[in-house]
């Protein structure tokens, strides 16, 4: 169900909370230590943004470097606050936007596979599709090797009534979820332990993605659905639901390929909204030998 018009949702935005002020205060103060004093991520992060957008100029990627840093120390904040946020709160702070009628239109089991980004607060994202699907919500992750992390983020993640797997496991554990109506993941992380990539030209770079979410889609026979995630201010998001498929019979690789450009077309409006600083080039493309780009 969409939410009000954008100037009635920003109009109702709630006032931030001393709890969520004192996180920002704090996780900026962090952000900044790390970042400028001891200079944490630095050079990947400049790395990154130099080799995306060679069209900018010195002064441009120092803007988008101090930006992002900030942006992250805010969206840290969020993710601690997502502890006690009520529904009401997350629902007023994030507005959700289906023109295509995506969610009440299709309810079939397994109907529709949800793909996002590392853009803007991923995290609430999930929330915020939560309130809409409850239990019929799975959202697939790769866990964290520690046990204190694994179990905050677990806690934060299912509040709303999502629920978690590992995405190594879910072509395993298909008769496990088959009441649920969606699947959830975000799909740009780097492929490195998965044989099935898909090469293509992102960020003006040779890039491999996931073909999951599209293998997927295709066996279940699912509708691809891109979740857009933007920033309107301090707090206040709004994610829409653009389908990517219709049930179409496409070529290998074309509905990643649609999820690469409409992920791209966001980060390009948005720079400091995506996660720089994390080694997202890491692995090196196939020879032409070895079947090029565009194969999985």
């Amino acid at each position: 169900m969409a939410d009000k018009p954008a100037t009635a949702a920003t109009a109702d935005a709630p006032r931030e909370s001393l709890g969520l002020r004192l996180r920002y205060a704090v996780f900026g103060l962090v952000f900044c230590v790390g970042y400028r004093l001891f200079g944490l991520r630095r050079t990947v992060i400049r790395e990154n943004l130099g080799r995306s957008f060679p069209e900018r100029d010195h002064d441009q990627l120092r803007r988008i470097r101090n930006d992002f840093v900030a942006r992250q120390a805010e969206t840290f904040a969020e993710i601690d606050y997502s502890r006690s946020i009520g529904a009401e709160e997350l629902r007023q702070r994030v507005r959700l936007i289906d023109a295509a009628n995506v969610i009440a239109a299709d309810s079939r089991a397994l109907g529709l596979i949800l793909v996002g980004g590392h853009q803007c607060n991923f995290e609430w994202l999930l929330l915020r599709l939560s309130l809409e699907l409850g239990p019929g919500l799975v959202a697939l992750y790769k866990p964290l090797n520690g046990q204190l992390g694994e179990r905050y983020f677990r806690t934060v993640r299912t509040r709303f009534g999502a629920r978690l797997m590992p995405a190594k496991s879910v072509t395993k554990e298909l008769g496990v979820i088959r009441d649920a109506r969606a699947l959830g993941m975000i799909a740009d992380q780097v492929p490195r332990t998965s044989p099935d990539r898909y090469w293509t030209r992102f960020l003006h770079q040779d890039t491999a993605f996931f073909k999951g979410p599209e293998r997927l889609g295709r066996a279940l026979r699912s509708r691809l659905v891109y979740v857009s995630m933007r920033r309107l201010g301090r707090g206040r998001y709004e994610i829409e639901l653009e389908p990517l498929t219709a049930g179409e019979r496409l070529p290998s690789g074309a509905a990643t390929e649609r999820y690469v450009r409409v992920l791209e077309r966001d980060i390009q409006a948005d720079p400091a909204g995506w996660w720089w600083s994390h080694k997202r080039w890491k692995l090196a493309p196939p020879s032409p030998a070895a079947g090029g780009r565009g194969l999985g």
